[in-house]
């Protein structure tokens, strides 16, 4: 396993299993972190040092090299298209948007920071990165605004709103902090967990949200009790969600749980827990609940 103080990468390997007879198989022998599947067959991994392009026997089609080994997660992603692989350089903390096509031509790193980001459509990022979210065309590299800000969406009307929501978004923009934190685009929606906050008071608001494509409209799909915090969720496209929730004592996580909204809400309450696909980024969390910190 990898070893950050160790300073030891690990030995990840790639292997695919036949759901029809349970056989799992080696790849590629080669180190591959984060592997998505490409929708010809073939897939993509990180190496530490840059991308390795498979065909679909795990043959090596084409490398990609950036630089040295970094132990910040890459987070890959396929394109809706299937034509281009997202990804994030790390440089320390800075957490640089990438982008490469499967085939030879596209090769970009975009000046953007982010601390989450997923594919609005095949030309079209959205990425978290300071207070709004924001959409990046990967074509020309320029970014604009998503929506107006949480603030100004539940001024102007969010489906689902709580009182306690409302009388927040009443107060001055210069005495409230807004928070976003994950993100997922699934269907027609744009999922993302976000907070408002008074600078200068006990309230706030925890939620997770869902937002149209043009970013015009919003809901609130779910909110927090006082101590809990959305950690991440899984969104379907039903609208159902699976939503991870870590359970505070000021600023220590003292246990962590589940909840489930939407129409599959049984089905997830059950033990089911939705798998992301090669669409998808992951950024490297653990999210599955475990005992309270105390134990």
């Amino acid at each position: 396993m990898p070893d950050l103080w160790a300073n030891f990468r690990g030995d990840l390997r790639l292997f695919r299993c036949d759901p029809r007879d349970g056989v799992w198989q080696q790849v590629y022998r080669g180190y591959a972190h984060d592997p998505v599947c490409l929708p010809e067959g073939g897939y993509v991994v990180h190496r530490g040092a840059g991308l390795t392009l498979l065909d679909g026997q795990g043959a090596v089609v084409r490398e990609v090299k950036i630089g040295r080994f970094s132990w910040g997660p890459p987070s890959l992603s396929v394109s809706p298209a299937g034509d281009t692989v997202a990804w994030v350089r790390w440089r320390g903390d800075d957490q640089r948007l990438c982008v490469e096509g499967v085939q030879p031509g596209r090769s970009a790193q975009f000046r953007t920071s982010v601390s989450r980001y997923a594919w609005l459509d095949s030309q079209t990022l959205i990425y978290i990165h300071g207070a709004h979210p924001r959409l990046l065309d990967i074509a020309s590299g320029t970014t604009r605004r998503f929506g107006t800000g949480l603030r100004n969406h539940v001024r102007k009307g969010v489906a689902g709103a709580t009182a306690q929501l409302q009388a927040l978004a009443e107060l001055p923009a210069d005495q409230l902090w807004e928070f976003y934190d994950d993100l997922q685009v699934v269907g027609d929606n744009v999922w993302f967990s976000a907070t408002l906050t008074e600078q200068r008071g006990s309230r706030r608001v925890d939620g997770l949200f869902r937002a149209d494509v043009p970013g015009s409209h919003l809901n609130l799909v779910a909110t927090m009790s006082p101590n809990d915090r959305v950690e991440g969720f899984f969104a379907l496209p039903d609208r159902s969600a699976l939503i991870l929730v870590a359970t505070y004592h000021g600023t220590t996580i003292v246990d962590r749980s589940q909840m489930a909204v939407g129409p599959m809400v049984e089905f997830l309450a059950s033990g089911w827990f939705p798998l992301l696909n090669s669409n998808q980024a992951e950024f490297g969390f653990h999210r599955l609940p475990g005992p309270s910190a105390g134990d």
